[in-house]
């Protein structure tokens, strides 16, 4: 059987940087791993939040289990997930847990994933590559990954319009759900005949303003106003969405372009929010919550930028998430 549930997470509370405008620079607060001001690590109490989402993801109860799992490329988004990643193999090589036939606990490092800076006026230091990733991460990275995966979607890197961001994480997520689809049929084609036929799911770690969007593609459901607040995305939240139908045989998925996914249509078949960024196992309960044009105690940072356009680069006026 296909793909039928998808998890979205956000990653943890996080240290904090500050932008220099004049230098065109991103200063943290404390050194980053990576060496990118942007690309900070989780703070102490998003750290708690990581291993309480392990707890939670590998407790037996807990189903269907991920049998792929993606990220932005991101520190934070890695280290969120990193404890489940690691949780999930102990466990079920002592015994505790059943994975299905075919899964892979290795981390796949989706750029088209990553995070959005709205209209910031000056270019963003770019995310590390996963090689480098595998370096601080090599208990939840494949031996050189790049070798084994390729994103599917490049940001710009000037900055991204609204409906750039949306239509962004529509084209990623239909190439990521194709190839979640052939990956599980490639699996259950190799089991015998009358082996019983699993729920599968995918995991994926990303950031506030992605994941909102990634709500809408999957649902179909854009609103007329940006700022709606459908779609919660509280640090280490955990969202799943289940899907209603598959894709239809009419449909042509061409992996990396932006598909059809508006008025109801969703990317890769019919996709219901069941769970909205659910909170309930973290000790904190809902925190960092955060929306488009949100109240000013829902922004850690921000920025504002005007309205430019030009062959190269498309800067909308709104505010940059974190």
């Amino acid at each position: 059987m296909p793909l039928d549930t998808i998890y979205l997470v956000r990653h943890g509370n996080r240290n904090n940087w500050e932008i220099d405008f004049d230098k065109k620079q991103y200063i943290p607060e404390f050194p980053t791993p990576t060496g990118n001001g942007a690309d900070p690590t989780l703070n102490s109490s998003g750290v708690q939040q990581s291993y309480e989402l392990a707890s939670h993801i590998s407790s037996p109860s807990f189903t269907p289990k991920p049998f792929r799992i993606y990220s932005s490329p991101f520190y934070r988004c890695i280290q969120t997930i990193q404890p489940t990643v690691e949780e999930l193999a102990k466990k079920k090589q002592l015994g505790e847990i059943d994975l299905d036939i075919g899964t892979d606990l290795n981390v796949r490092v989706e750029n088209g994933l990553g995070e959005w800076f709205g209209g910031i006026i000056f270019e963003p230091p770019a995310p590390v590559s996963a090689n480098v990733l595998y370096t601080h991460f090599p208990t939840c990275l494949a031996t050189n990954p790049e070798s084994l995966y390729k994103p599917f979607v490049i940001p710009p890197r000037c900055g991204e319009t609204l409906a750039q961001l949306h239509d962004r994480v529509a084209a990623t997520l239909a190439s990521i759900i194709a190839q979640a689809d052939a990956e599980i049929a490639a699996a259950e084609a190799g089991q015998v005949t009358d082996s019983p036929r699993t729920s599968k799911a995918i995991l994926i770690s990303s950031h506030a303003a992605p994941l909102i969007a990634m709500g809408r593609a999957l649902t179909g459901c854009m609103p007329t106003e940006f700022g709606e607040k459908d779609f919660n995305v509280f640090t280490a939240g955990l969202s799943t969405f289940i899907r209603r139908k598959p894709v239809s045989e009419d449909d042509q998925i061409v992996l990396g372009a932006v598909p059809d996914w508006k008025n109801g249509k969703g990317v890769g078949g019919d996709w219901e929010c069941v769970k909205n960024s659910d909170t309930n196992f973290l000790s904190g309960g809902a925190e960092s919550g955060w929306h488009f044009e949100g109240e000013a105690s829902f922004d850690t940072s921000t920025t504002m930028a005007k309205t430019a356009d030009s062959d190269t680069c498309v800067i909308a006026t709104a505010t940059a998430v974190v």
